[in-house]
């Protein structure tokens, strides 16, 4: 029974083989992201979401595509963050701050292949915190070291060239010893891709 069931996990696994095609390539581009904040307790300064910023990434991804689906894992270094408005509730003054996080993300996105060019994909990003800060203040310490998100979106491949435009958020969970809130990094992402192996 153990050689029957061998035999026949065997055969799926040349099957899948046969019939899936890989590509590895490398992948860049910017993003445009904001940061939503809520659920803020105990702090003297509010934070409201005031304007996007720029970020950027650079990284690598595998495709393995079986008839008209593919599975795609990625990995890559990403800057983001948003403008804020920053309320001192003492002196009632009102300033504006950056806040950046720089990021190491791992996407799983699965998608469907239609019109031979076209792609629709989804699915859950890994978000590892490499720095972060709020203004001039260091805040890595006080966040999460990995989180998890979401991924949305839609891309073009037109030879070895790979087009993306996604959606992503990624929510953290701000803590010190004396206050705390939700943070909720959101942004839209623009990258352009090569494939170096597979089509």
């Amino acid at each position: 029974m153990k050689r029957i069931t061998f035999i026949f996990v065997l055969f799926l696994t040349v099957g899948f083989t046969a019939q899936a095609q890989f590509s590895i390539g490398i992948k860049g581009g910017l993003s445009s992201s904001g940061v939503d904040v809520k659920n803020a307790k105990n702090t003297l300064n509010q934070l409201k979401d005031s304007d996007n910023i720029t970020g950027y990434h650079l990284g690598a991804f595998t495709r393995v595509k079986i008839n008209n689906f593919f599975l795609q894992p990625e990995a890559y270094f990403a800057t983001s963050g948003g403008k804020l408005k920053q309320t001192d509730m003492q002196n009632s003054t009102v300033n504006e701050v950056k806040a950046r996080f720089n990021r190491l993300d791992v996407p799983l996105l699965l998608g469907v292949n239609f019109l031979k060019v076209g792609r629709l994909q989804a699915g859950p990003v890994a978000s590892v915190l490499v720095g972060s800060k709020i203004g001039e203040q260091r805040i890595k310490d006080y966040l999460n070291k990995t989180d998890w998100g979401f991924q949305v979106g839609a891309g073009v491949d037109i030879s070895n060239l790979t087009l993306d435009v996604r959606y992503e958020n990624v929510k953290r969970n701000y803590t010190n010893q004396t206050s705390s809130f939700d943070l909720s990094n959101q942004q839209v992402i623009v990258s352009l891709g090569i494939k170096l192996i597979g089509k």
